[in-house]
């Protein structure tokens, strides 16, 4: 049986973000999208995503990391289900990725509150979310505290490489090699 990853999908998630994660992960991992609204979720550029979880049924636990792309929707995601989620995947120490805004969903669940991490945002969104982002931001392209990693919106080969890297991906992969010696992590 294959090992398992969340992908969060939500309005206007910025699908370019995660599609080389996807496109790395999916060959040995299970990827299942979820949402907080039935039925499809539209991406950035018009992308219809198909959830095929639904949160009640997320254990955990079954999952070896939770996968969260950018996107302009990013400051409206709060809500308390999906905040305590976040949580619970924290305190289990399951790995949680973001890339770009994704970053503030976590802030909002209290997950940075005294770690490193990096968002893409710009100097007015940052004033709008001063208070939740009370980790130490570092102006980095990848971010790794503990069992998080943030990443800038541009960043988002290096952010596959480094999720396919963490989720052992490239195992006995020459391609690898290649990539791994012109990365920037």
């Amino acid at each position: 049986m294959k090992k398992k990853v969340l992908v969060y999908l939500y309005p206007q998630f910025r699908e370019v973000e995660v599609m080389t994660t996807l496109s790395i992960i999916g060959k040995k991992y299970e990827v299942l999208p979820f949402s907080l609204l039935p039925g499809t979720v539209t991406s950035e550029c018009g992308l219809l995503m198909q959830p095929t979880i639904k949160m009640k049924n997320i254990s955990p636990i079954d999952y070896e990391m939770l996968i969260i792309p950018g996107g302009k929707q990013a400051f409206t995601q709060g809500n308390p289900r999906l905040l305590h989620l976040l949580q619970v995947f924290n305190r289990e120490n399951i790995k949680i990725a973001a890339i770009g805004n994704g970053a503030v969903i976590l802030g909002r669940a209290g997950i940075l509150n005294g770690r490193s991490y990096t968002v893409s945002l710009r100097e007015d969104e940052f004033a709008k979310t001063n208070s939740w982002l009370n980790g130490t931001y570092q102006a980095k392209q990848i971010v790794e505290d503990k069992n998080l990693l943030t990443a800038k919106s541009h960043a988002y080969i290096d952010f596959g490489l480094t999720i396919g890297d963490r989720l052992q991906c490239f195992d006995g992969l020459e391609e690898y090699n290649f990539y791994k010696g012109t990365s920037s992590f």
